[in-house]
């Protein structure tokens, strides 16, 4: 059985909390973390990192076909260019609610590229659970993905997983929409002592550009890991109350009706 090497949380937040330069988003990371610990320290271990910003800048788009096949398919194709590192990321992902379903997809990328597949737990409120199985790779300076034969090269088992494999389908922008993407980290919680183990909390933001001032997108997650799949019952019920008692507690942060980040790029077509 595929190990499930992560569980991530994920809730939407209301963007106009971080609407502002970069000071105010900073308080209101700081203001979200402390808000947070006061949550979750009722059910954790330890919280720690309440006073800290971490920050990740990306440019994030998303391929599809004309006719959105990928996505009928239940696939994603995101490309990230990291602006610090220049680097330039091609993942490819599967979502599916049945565990096994999802498990059972090649998604190893072809053999001029680093091994980096990952089958994690994607959790959404009150809690929806989606199988999330991924592989990322590096792309070359250059390499156009242009067509669902390029990305097929990039992951050989993709063809052979569908009925029908379009594979000279040329693959548009989706939206026309290219997300400045600002990840902030900071705090975790400790939800297991021995051996240890923290849920790190990130806050992902989508502007329109670099010079917005106010996000399209806000999101909040935590995500704990283990290589073995060792998941206890008290650390899941740890999380499972602190994933609760933010959507119970913290309704001033809280947007149930903001779309994924996703959802919020496939949207821009209609």
């Amino acid at each position: 059985m595929t190990i499930l090497a992560s569980r991530e949380y994920k809730l939407m937040l209301r963007c106009s909390k971080f609407k502002g330069n970069e000071d105010k988003l900073k308080a209101a990371a700081m203001a979200l973390w402390q808000d947070l610990a006061g949550v979750m320290l009722a059910e954790a271990v330890a919280v720690s990192g309440t006073e800290d910003v971490q920050r990740k800048r990306r440019l994030v788009k998303f391929y599809d076909t004309g006719d959105r096949w990928l996505r009928a398919n239940d696939y994603v194709v995101r490309e990230r260019l990291d602006l610090t590192s220049n680097e330039r990321q091609l993942t490819l992902k599967f979502r599916h609610p049945d565990r096994f379903i999802s498990q059972d997809r090649d998604m190893a990328p072809a053999a001029e590229y680093d091994l980096d597949v990952k089958f994690e737990e994607d959790i959404k409120p009150p809690f929806q659970a989606l199988y999330s199985h991924s592989s990322t790779v590096l792309l070359k300076d250059g390499a156009a993905i242009d067509t669902l034969s390029a990305v097929g090269k990039c992951y050989p088992g993709l063809a052979p997983a569908v009925g029908r494999f379009p594979d000279e389908e040329t693959l548009v922008q989706v939206g026309q929409f290219t997300a400045y993407e600002q990840v902030l980290k900071g705090t975790s919680f400790k939800i297991r002592k021995d051996p240890a183990v923290d849920a790190v909390c990130s806050l992902t933001l989508w502007y329109a550009s670099e010079d917005d001032p106010k996000p399209l997108v806000a999101e909040f997650s935590f995500k704990y890991a283990d290589d073995k799949e060792n998941y206890s019952g008290k650390m899941a019920r740890r999380a499972y109350d602190s994933f609760m008692g933010i959507q119970d507690r913290l309704g001033a942060w809280v947007d149930n009706k903001s779309m994924t980040k996703t959802a919020y790029v496939y949207a821009l077509e209609h």
